[in-house]
C-alpha cells in the first residue's frame, strides 16, 4: 500500500543520517579540530532512552518534541492550535523504496516523497498552482495546502475503513496510480479524502474546499463519460464511480426529518438511486474489465457472494424471511416474474443471515446497489412492504457501524425516519418487523410493541 510521509522532516530520516555520517567522515580527513585539554577526561555515558516516534504531527511539522498525550498534546493545547496524530495503524515503514509510476508491483511501491513533492504532483494533475490559490485552500495551522492534506488523509485513513480487503488493497495502490494520470479521479480522491476529514472533525476552513473538489470532480467526471468507454480509461472511470456514492450517503448535518419519508420532496431519495450507476459503468465497461486494475477485486468478490446468493431461478417461500414473506403475501407460487417484491427479498434474507464481521459489512452494503428501479419507485411512493424491507437493510447497516462508518451520514438518520413513519402502522406483522432496526438505529418506538 502507499503510504504518505507526513513532513518534509520526516523524509528519509535513515537516508539523512547515513549521508550525514559519510560526509562527516570525508571532512575529518581535511578538518581536524584538536580539542582543548581538560582535567576531566572521564567519559560519561549519556543515559539510555528511547527515541519517540509517536508524537503529534503538528510538533513534528514545528519541530519540537512531543508529549505525545492523547487525543491532544499539552503543547498543542497551550498553544491553541490544531492537534493531530498519524493514525496508529498506519506505522510508517523503516523501509524505503523510490516512488515510481511504472511497470513495477504498486503494492511494494511507498511513497517516501516530501509534502513539498506531493504537492506539485497533485498540482501537475490538477493544473493549478496552490501558491495563487485562495486563503481558504491553505490549512491555517499546518501551512499546507488543502489537497494535499486532502490525499494524506484518504490514504492514511479512508482507505482503512474500506470493509473488503481486495477493494481495500486496489484502492491503496493501483488506483491512486491512475489516479495521477486522469483529473477527475484525483479530484475524487481529494473529494473524499476531505470529506470523510470535515466529518470526523468539522472545520470551516475546509467546508469550502470539499465543495469545490466535488464541483470538479463531477465536471471532469461528466466530461470523461462523454467520451467512449476504452481500456485504457476504464480504470479511472470505475475508480471514480464507486467513490462518488460517498457524496450522497455522508451528507453534512443530515438529520430523520430531512428524509423523503417525512417530507413531500421525492427528490430527497434520489441519493438511493444513484447508488446503482456503478452497475451501469460495469455493463458498459464489459469487454475491457478482464484487463482492468479491478478485474481481480471483482472476481474475488463474485466468488464470495456464489456461496451467499443461490442464482438459480427460485419460487416460492425457501429460504426468505416468513415474516417479510407474509408481509410481501408471497406463496409457493411467486416468482421474481409476478412480484416487484420476491428478487429484493431473496437478496436482503440471504443478508440478514450472515454474521456480523467486517467481510460481511461490504456485502451486505451492496444492497442499495443491487435494487432495481420498480422497486426504488415503490420506495419514493411511500409503499409499506418495500419501506419494511429497506429499513431490515438499514438496520442490519446500523449494526455493522463499526466497520461502516460513513452509515452515520445517512443511513441511520434514514433508518429512523421510516421507523417514525411506519410506527403509527395498525398492522401488528409491521410493528414487530420494526423491532430490530428501531433498536439497532437507537430509536425508541413511541408504540409498545407485544411480543
Amino acid at each position: 500500500m502507499f503510504k504518505v510521509v507526513t513532513s518534509d522532516n520526516e523524509r528519509g530520516s535513515d537516508e539523512t543520517s547515513e549521508e550525514s555520517n559519510s560526509d562527516a567522515k570525508q571532512l575529518q580527513t581535511v578538518f581536524r579540530v584538536h580539542p582543548r585539554e581538560k582535567k576531566d577526561t572521564t567519559f560519561h555515558a549519556r543515559r539510555s532512552h528511547k527515541k519517540s516516534r509517536g508524537g503529534c504531527l503538528t510538533c513534528k511539522r514545528r519541530r519540537v518534541k512531543c508529549d505525545e498525550q492523547k487525543p491532544h498534546c499539552q503543547k498543542c493545547k497551550y498553544k491553541g492550535i490544531e492537534c493531530s496524530y498519524t493514525p496508529e495503524n498506519e506505522v510508517v515503514r523503516q523501509k524505503r523504496t523510490k516512488l515510481t509510476f511504472g511497470h513495477e508491483d504498486p503494492s511494494t511501491i511507498i511513497f517516501t516523497l516530501s509534502l513539498n513533492d506531493l504537492t506539485n504532483k497533485i498540482e501537475t494533475v490538477l493544473g493549478f498552482d496552490s501558491r495563487q490559490m485562495p486563503n481558504a485552500f491553505i490549512n491555517q495551522n499546518s501551512g499546507h495546502a488543502l489537497p494535499t492534506v486532502a490525499f494524506q488523509y484518504f490514504m492514511n485513513s479512508t482507505v482503512d475503513t474500506v470493509a473488503s480487503p481486495v477493494i481495500r488493497k486496489v484502492m491503496g495502490t493501483d488506483m491512486i496510480r491512475v489516479s495521477f494520470a486522469n483529473p477527475h479521479l484525483m479530484y475524487t480522491v481529494l473529494a473524499v479524502g476531505i470529506l470523510h476529514l470535515n466529518r470526523v472533525s468539522p472545520n470551516k476552513e475546509r467546508s469550502f474546499a470539499e465543495a469545490y473538489f466535488w464541483q470538479h470532480a463531477i465536471q471532469q467526471y461528466q466530461k470523461a463519460l462523454s467520451s467512449p468507454v476504452r481500456r485504457d480509461n476504464v480504470d479511472a472511470l470505475l475508480s471514480s464511480c464507486m467513490m462518488m456514492g460517498v457524496m450522497t450517503i455522508c451528507p453534512e448535518n443530515f438529520k430523520p426529518t430531512d428524509s423523503w419519508v417525512l417530507t413531500n420532496r421525492p427528490e430527497a431519495m434520489n441519493w438511493l438511486c444513484l447508488q446503482s450507476g456503478l452497475r451501469t459503468i460495469i455493463s458498459i465497461a464489459a469487454p475491457y474489465i478482464p484487463d482492468s486494475i479491478w478485474a481481480l477485486s471483482f472476481d474475488a468478490i463474485v466468488k464470495e457472494e456464489r456461496t451467499i446468493f443461490d442464482k438459480k431461478p427460485q419460487a416460492g417461500r425457501e429460504g426468505l424471511d416468513p415474516d417479510l414473506a407474509d408481509l410481501c403475501q408471497i406463496d409457493e407460487y411467486t416468482t421474481e416474474n409476478n412480484s416487484i417484491y420476491y428478487d429484493p427479498l431473496r437478496i436482503l434474507s440471504a443478508l440478514l443471515k450472515l454474521e456480523n464481521n467486517r467481510p460481511n459489512s461490504a456485502h451486505i452494503s451492496s444492497f442499495m446497489g443491487r435494487l432495481e428501479c420498480d422497486f426504488l419507485a415503490l420506495c419514493r411512493k411511500r409503499d409499506v412492504p418495500a419501506l419494511v424491507m429497506l429499513v431490515q437493510w438499514m438496520g442490519r447497516m446500523c449494526a455493522a457501524a463499526e466497520w461502516q462508518p460513513w452509515i452515520e451520514g445517512r443511513i441511520r438518520p434514514e433508518c429512523i425516519a421510516i421507523c417514525m413513519f411506519l410506527e403509527h402502522s395498525t398492522d401488528p406483522l409491521v410493528l414487530r418487523l420494526l423491532k430490530f432496526p428501531a433498536e439497532a438505529s437507537g430509536y425508541e418506538l413511541t408504540v409498545p410493541l407485544n411480543g
